[in-house]
């Protein structure tokens, strides 16, 4: 039997950083990450590491243990803020100046590895729907949007300064007039907010991994490789094409 020579094909990888927002990517109702891997669907495979109840100095600690093998990583999404902004003397708080720090060595650690990347600002909070799930929770997690969009505003800013895109969702939220509804528990994302981050970013991607993405699908269309199948007609392709 003919064999078609061994040759690795590679699918570049975009990674997704974050807290919960980021875990719950690929759930019912937090499907951005989702949705992002069916934008870029033969293209890239997306990869998800979000960590509950993660701030940025658990998630600097963290970046040794899940973001240091990045071989064929060209992009990463950097979206953390919303346990940062926690009132004072809770476990999740992260003063302000220190957020912006972090985010800065969060971001330098994936440039100084080659990756690409993109960074989002913690959603609004919707404080009365928040407190509301806490309590039905039993959970005691203070936050509030007056605080919360401080830190999407440093956020921005870290971004302006690293020169890298920003993707504004706090405003981008706000600036709906049912900006509530876009989350589901008052700080996680709904389908909706999730569509919205969605339909942001994609683009975002598209343009800020212009160079590293191939413009079209990786390995041919069932219609491209004709009714036998054949092996020379995959080698042919893939010469052409890769």
């Amino acid at each position: 039997m003919q064999r078609m020579a061994a040759r690795v094909v590679k699918w570049p990888k975009i990674l997704l950083f974050g807290d919960s927002l980021t875990q719950r990517s690929f759930s019912p109702e937090g499907c951005w990450g989702a949705l992002l891997a069916d934008h870029f669907q033969r293209r890239a495979d997306v990869v998800v590491r979000g960590f509950s109840g993660y701030n940025t100095r658990n998630s600097l600690a963290l970046l040794p243990y899940v973001a240091t093998d990045l071989k064929d990583v060209v992009g990463a999404t950097v979206f953390l803020g919303a346990n940062d902004a926690s009132a004072e003397n809770t476990q999740q708080a992260v003063p302000l100046e220190e957020y912006a720090e972090n985010m800065k060595a969060i971001v330098r650690h994936f440039q100084n590895a080659g990756v690409k990347p993109i960074v989002i600002t913690p959603p609004a909070l919707d404080g009365a729907g928040w407190n509301s799930y806490c309590e039905e929770t039993g959970r005691i997690y203070a936050k509030d949007e007056a605080l919360t969009a401080k830190y999407a505003e440093a956020c921005s800013g870290v971004a302006s300064e690293m020169g890298v895109p920003c993707i504004d969702l706090h405003t981008a939220m706000i600036n709906q007039a049912d900006w509530q509804n876009l989350l589901c528990d008052g700080l996680h994302l709904s389908q909706r907010g999730s569509e919205l981050l969605a339909s942001l970013l994609a683009p975002a991607v598209e343009k800020h991994l212009s160079s590293s993405l191939p413009k079209d699908h990786i390995l041919p269309l069932w219609s491209e490789i004709g009714a036998n199948n054949s092996v020379e007609v995959f080698k042919e392709w893939c010469e052409k094409n890769m």
